[in-house]
């Protein structure tokens, strides 16, 4: 059939004047999203509203006055506030801060491990109190922490092989659970390290960075009020890959920041390894940056993309290297408490 000229113009017309479709991100694409000034070292991630939080510097040494919290616009990647944690022993002479979360009273909770927990009001004053104090009985590093529904705190010490608890309100951390098999090695002796509850409150994951054998391991344990050992269960056996942060997405799905690979793993809520993703972070116009021991996870839902913090701490010093990349996975985060 013929068709009729202005029937052909105006197809060709709606054609020139409707937008190409951008290529689909594919699962595992990374970019930079900000950059993290000195002292670095960034470990901790949360997310609040349209802001991302990072907390740092996690290493040995740095002087007092080092441990900040930084707050960047989730949509532009700007720093737009930095709050410098205020609360130090003074008897540790250094200061640091490894891990980040949010409460259910909406404040931020940063361990700083020379001190315990911190309370922060994330209000221009910079508001902050030790919502509870950790007084060590031996070798001792606070890494990561976890709030359940009930508002108990669960900390994880890598050093100490322990779980601690603190009850809701804050106070002084009873031990909850401890075990040999929470220990790290002689040679590598960072043990349990991320803490996660899972979403129907019944469960709490923990990772094992390096375990006796030099393997990284996801545990689990029911979360009951005295756990014992033989309640421990092996979630996922992955390796020598040095397991840190992990996130639950609300698919189930549990992901792995992995320090000694520099690489994502996905695992499937059976503990069957999903995919693993690797770097480089696009970065343009500039090259692309590779993933250095990446420690933290936390999920940006409207891009249904994990932010993560490039530790960059087993790697030779490199200031450019201290950020935050994004990895698309098409999930999103399984609610906090």
């Amino acid at each position: 059939m013929k068709v009729p000229f202005p029937s052909l113009l105006a197809v060709l017309m709606l054609v020139l004047m409707t937008p190409s479709l951008a290529p689909a991100q594919g699962l595992g694409d990374s970019a930079v999203v900000a950059p993290v000034p000195l002292a670095g070292f960034p470990e901790g991630i949360a997310t609040r509203g349209n802001r991302f939080y990072v907390s740092g510097p996690a290493a040995f040494g740095l002087p007092p006055g080092s441990a900040y919290v930084q707050a960047y616009d989730i949509r532009t990647g700007s720093l737009e506030a930095t709050y410098p944690i205020t609360i130090t022993n003074p008897y540790a002479g250094m200061s640091a801060a490894s891990c980040a979360a949010f409460g259910p009273d909406g404040k931020l909770y940063v361990i700083e491990p020379y001190v315990g927990v911190i309370r922060m009001d994330l209000t221009p004053a910079n508001t902050q109190s030790v919502y509870s104090e950790f007084i060590p009985a031996g070798p001792s590093l606070l890494n990561d922490l976890a709030f359940d529904d009930e508002g108990n705190l669960y900390v994880t010490d890598s050093f100490a092989a322990t779980i601690y608890r603190v009850p809701a309100g804050g106070g002084a951390p009873v031990v909850w659970f401890t075990d040999p098999a929470l220990a790290g090695n002689p040679l590598i002796p960072f043990g349990v390290n991320g803490i996660r509850i899972d979403r129907n409150n019944r469960y709490a994951y923990v990772s094992v960075t390096v375990d006796s054998n030099m393997n990284g391991v996801i545990y689990r344990l029911p979360l009951v009020p005295n756990p014992v050992a033989e309640d421990l269960e092996v979630f996922a056996s992955l390796g020598f890959t040095g397991p840190d942060g992990i996130a639950f997405g609300k698919s189930g799905k549990l992901y792995v920041a992995e320090a000694l690979t520099s690489t994502i793993r996905v695992l499937n809520p059976d503990g069957s390894v999903n995919t693993v993703y690797s770097g480089p972070a696009q970065n343009p116009p500039g090259a692309p940056v590779p993933w250095a021991n990446p420690a933290n996870i936390a999920f940006d839902d409207q891009n249904r993309s994990l932010l993560v913090t490039n530790h960059a701490s087993l790697v030779s010093f490199d200031p450019d290297l201290f950020l935050v990349f994004d990895v698309f996975v098409d999930d999103k985060g399984s609610p906090l408490p």
